[in-house]
């Protein structure tokens, strides 16, 4: 008489008899008991000090004016490009990282992804687009297009913009 033990002593031997011939047996499927609380990752952001001491540091250049041809006050429209140069290597003693190319890339990609930093392009943007039409800044209704890009060690920034004055109702 077989006894249980040995029952399931020649059913182990012959699944590993089967999984020989087979090739590897496929391992079972892990249940999940429990879930992880607290996912870790790890992001690099600029900081807003070091936004500020980059935008404190660049160079700004303005190139723009009015549309031409006799249109009504109330359709001016201003057209510009700002230029914003940041030179890392100006910027080198307050920081850790290294004033050069690839640091450059990095903190190009980085500018680009950030909403803040778009905020503040933008609000430049204004500034400047209400100083060549002579208006206040809350009276221009802008349209921009900003691109940033690396080159060496310095981020350069494009702002191409139009503005025109807001109409007013009445």
């Amino acid at each position: 008489m077989t006894t249980p033990s040995r029952q399931r002593g020649r059913t182990a031997r012959k699944t590993q008899e089967r999984a020989g011939a087979e090739g590897l047996a496929k391992p079972p499927w892990v249940r999940v008991h429990r879930v992880q609380l607290i996912r870790r990752e790890i992001r690099e952001v600029l900081s807003p000090g070091a936004l500020e001491v980059l935008f404190d540091r660049a160079e700004l250049v303005v190139e723009g004016g009015e549309e031409l041809g006799g249109r009504r006050a109330e359709d001016r429209r201003v057209y510009a490009t700002v230029m914003v140069t940041i030179d890392l290597s100006r910027c080198a003693p307050h920081f850790r990282e290294p004033a050069d190319e690839a640091t450059a890339r990095r903190v190009a990609e980085l500018m680009e992804g950030d909403p803040q930093v778009h905020q503040r392009l933008h609000t430049l943007a204004t500034q400047e687009a209400a100083r060549l039409a002579e208006a206040e800044p809350e009276s221009l209704v802008l349209a921009t297009e900003i691109a940033i890009r690396a080159q060496g060690a310095e981020v350069l920034v494009d702002i191409d913009l139009v503005a025109t004055q807001a109409r007013r109702r009445g």
